[in-house]
């Protein structure tokens, strides 16, 4: 039953912030450009982030991995 009651907050909560930012992007030219540089530039940090974070991952898989093509490696 809580945990209804969470999603269901969520869900609400999200849908009534998305509401309010465009109430206020609408009442005013200066405000809805502001409003939206605001969502280009945290989306373009968001997405940096989320690249860098996946090309580490990644790589770390990628060495972890064997490699036909390189040197066995000697034993310590």
């Amino acid at each position: 039953m809580a945990e209804t009651e969470i999603k269901t907050g969520l869900y609400e909560n999200t849908v009534g912030l998305a509401e309010r930012f465009a109430k206020v992007a609408a009442t005013d030219p200066i405000a809805a450009t502001m409003v939206l540089s605001g969502l280009v530039f945290v989306t373009l940090s968001a997405g940096t982030f989320g690249a860098l974070v996946a090309g580490a991952v990644l790589s770390e898989l990628r060495r972890l991995l064997p490699n036909p093509r390189a040197p066995p490696r000697q034993a310590r």
